[in-house]
């Protein structure tokens, strides 16, 4: 975390913007994932210290590096300050095992200015009492920071 003292809430932990990626071209989805492929990302650059985003969707790489333990999964939840600006915030299930730097992703409703490190959502963690199985999905060590592209089955 950047900085504990801000980011550790009372019902969970605040998540920061790393990075913003603008998607483009087609994704298709499947029942066995034999035919998924994802959108290619396409990094938007800083402007100084912040992000100038015009409405449409992107997706946002976190600072964070999340880790999950077997009995451990999570939900994350935008900041009502974000909702307030015209951001909707959507990430599926983190579930148990999961563990890398994940994307959350947006709809920006109206233009809006997002500035380098801005706490964005808040992850939700609660317990699984008798987890199935650990994720071991092709999502798991997904880091985005080390990557300025996205494209096709890479995840």
């Amino acid at each position: 975390m950047i900085d504990p003292k801000k980011q550790i809430q009372p019902a969970g932990i605040d998540l920061t913007v790393s990075k913003i990626f603008k998607l483009n071209g087609i994704g298709s989805i499947d029942f066995s994932n034999e035919k998924r492929i994802l959108p290619k990302y396409e990094e938007i650059k800083l402007d100084k210290d912040s992000w100038f985003l015009n409405e449409g969707i992107y997706n946002i790489t976190i600072n964070e590096y999340i880790n999950l333990p077997k009995e451990i999964a999570a939900v994350v939840l935008p900041r009502s300050s974000v909702l307030v600006c015209g951001i909707e915030v959507h990430t599926a299930l983190w579930d148990p095992g999961y563990h890398g730097r994940g994307v959350i992703y947006i709809n920006v409703k109206r233009p809006v200015k997002i500035y380098k490190n801005a706490r964005i959502a808040q992850m939700v963690f609660f317990e699984i009492k008798e987890p199935y199985e650990m994720y071991n999905g092709n999502y798991n060590g997904e880091d985005l920071l080390k990557f300025s592209r996205r494209g096709n089955n890479e995840a």
